[in-house]
């Protein structure tokens, strides 16, 4: 099978055991406020943007079971996100409680083999991801990030997260 179909079924798979286990997970995840950002993204803006700190573990900031990431940029829909659970718009409003990913935010998902234990914006002036995630999403062993510090033109530099 060619590495670009045998990525596309592996997506499908996932998108479909997700749907499957989304009912059930859906009370586990959940945003404070439907355009804040959400716990882990503020833990992950108070390591980032102390110059002291050189890394983001992602392991060390979660408190549920997990084994993959999967990020959304800003700009995605609500309708976007609800495709790739395979969830129906009733169900996956429950958890998915804006109409696109705001601008200045990422979503972040977390998933533990099939099933969705976490999802939450993440602001980015708590860290900028310099990653393109693979459609299969980021392993967890792969969530460990160097933080590098850049000027920018406001009044705090921005902190960007590359994977180590």
């Amino acid at each position: 099978m060619p590495l670009k179909s045998n990525v596309r079924h592996h997506e499908m798979r996932l998108r479909s055991r997700l749907g499957m286990l989304f009912a059930v997970s859906a009370l586990a995840a959940c945003n404070v406020a439907p355009s804040s950002a959400g716990q882990i993204s503020e833990r992950i803006g108070q390591i980032a943007n102390d110059p002291s700190n050189k890394e983001v573990d992602l392991t060390k900031l979660t408190s549920f079971g997990w084994d993959r990431l999967f990020m959304f940029k800003a700009g995605t829909t609500h309708e976007e996100i609800c495709k790739f659970l395979n969830a129906n718009r009733n169900t996956c409003g429950r958890v998915v409680r804006y109409e696109a990913v705001p601008s200045d935010h990422i979503a972040i998902l977390f998933v533990l083999g099939y099933q969705l234990t976490h999802i939450e914006l993440h602001a980015l002036a708590n860290g900028e991801f310099d990653v393109i995630p693979d459609p299969s999403g980021l392993p967890k062993s792969s969530c460990i990030f160097k933080v590098r510090h850049v000027a920018s033109t406001g009044a705090a530099p921005v902190a960007h997260l590359e994977p180590k």
